[in-house]
């Protein structure tokens, strides 16, 4: 049978219908669906803006304001917008968000990128028989006074060096009847309070006189390390710390600065007229988006931006974690504990060592290996 004729009320119904159920398509969605989507995607583009600006700020004004320092310490926090709102302009094909995100998603590749490289692809070359020297870096608290769960985390580190920082007079005494075996070598500068520095080592050290801009006694602390392949000059650095109430942010802060950068200045002159190869390690209380931290690496690698994988935070973490404003902080927020070397030598590896759970930094492990056999 043939189909009947369509009539012209026929087709009339039809492209009624047709022309009916396309309006039906396109009408706009509620009011308060389209005021939501609006904010939205508003906070998705504004939630971009501090990594932006931060960028900007840092490459103009560095670290020359207390204000400054303080975002500039938490500068990678400032990202984390960043690969959400990629995603969701990607899954909503809004097209925009993709483009202001790309921007902040090149600028964290660009600082934090190469930290998380496979060490495979940038491991440096090592001779074989090329002497090594595995340092230890600790913040050990002064309040801290469980000597044996120190000992025992410098222990297991398996270190040759160990240079402790905040070591207070009780906790000196404990380690060197603790450490006595493995290492028999020590130069030690207990203090009440914060100040206390000490050097464990298995190798012969002689202490030294030279200043190096600190403002307590010996701080840093520099040594000889007899080394059988030579002498090297070994540094242990216990920077001013940020004061924990807000009202002094201003006055106090801007006065570590300067402290730090008198330390920095001082290591990198001494780092230029130096005859024997240095090893600069400590608590420097700074990130390295600092100028202090840029001084240093003008003249000295750090090992963690060598061989270190991710952003090796050290700090703070532990029941005498700091609570600003009473409030309990997710651990291990920043960096601020280095182990810096001279060129004579490489960081083989870069690690967050044994942690004996008193202190709020966590110890760093490196091992440095020399160029070539002496």
């Amino acid at each position: 049978m043939y189909p009947a004729p369509m009539t012209v009320a026929t087709r009339a119904t039809r492209d009624g219908a047709a022309e009916g159920s396309h309006v039906v398509d396109r009408r706009r969605r509620p009011f308060l669906v389209e005021l939501l989507t609006f904010l939205v995607v508003l906070i998705a583009y504004l939630s971009l803006l501090p990594a932006t600006a931060w960028f900007a700020a840092y490459r103009q004004l560095g670290n020359s304001h207390w204000w400054m320092f303080v975002i500039n310490s938490v500068a990678p926090y400032l990202f984390l917008p960043v690969p959400l709102v990629l995603v969701g302009g990607l899954l909503t094909r809004r097209w925009g968000l993709v483009l202001a995100s790309l921007v902040p998603a090149a600028v964290f590749v660009l600082i934090f990128g190469p930290l998380f490289v496979p060490l495979g692809y940038r491991a440096p070359v090592i001779q074989e028989g090329a002497p090594t020297l595995t340092v230890l870096t600790y913040n050990v608290h002064a309040l801290n006074e469980d000597v044996d769960a120190v000992a025992d985390a410098i222990l297991a580190s398996g270190a040759d060096v160990v240079a402790l920082q905040e070591l207070e007079r009780g906790m000196a005494t404990g380690l060197t009847q603790r450490l006595a075996e493995r290492y028999p070598y020590r130069d030690l500068i207990p203090e009440a309070g914060w100040s206390g520095l000490g050097v464990f080592s298995t190798v012969p050290v002689r202490a030294e006189q030279q200043r190096m801009g600190g403002t307590g006694r010996r701080n840093p602390q520099v040594v000889t390390l007899e080394l059988p392949w030579g002498d090297t000059t070994f540094v242990n650095v216990h920077n001013l710390s940020i004061p924990r109430t807000l009202p002094d942010w201003p006055s106090e802060i801007t006065a570590s600065l300067r402290q730090r950068q008198r330390v920095a200045d001082a290591i990198l002159t001494f780092s230029r007229q130096r005859s024997a190869p240095l090893i600069v390690v400590g608590d420097f209380n700074t990130t390295e988006r600092s100028t202090a931290y840029e001084t240093v690496s003008l003249a000295l690698a750090d090992s963690w931006r060598e061989v270190g994988f991710g952003f090796g935070h050290t700090f703070p973490g532990g029941p005498r974690s700091p609570t600003p404003f009473g409030v309990s902080v997710p651990p291990w927020l920043l960096r601020i504990d280095y182990v810096f070397h001279s060129s004579e030598m490489v960081a083989a590896s870069a690690d967050i060592g044994p942690w004996d759970g008193g202190s709020d930094h966590r110890p760093v492990l490196v091992t440095l290996a020399w160029h070539e056999q002496p």
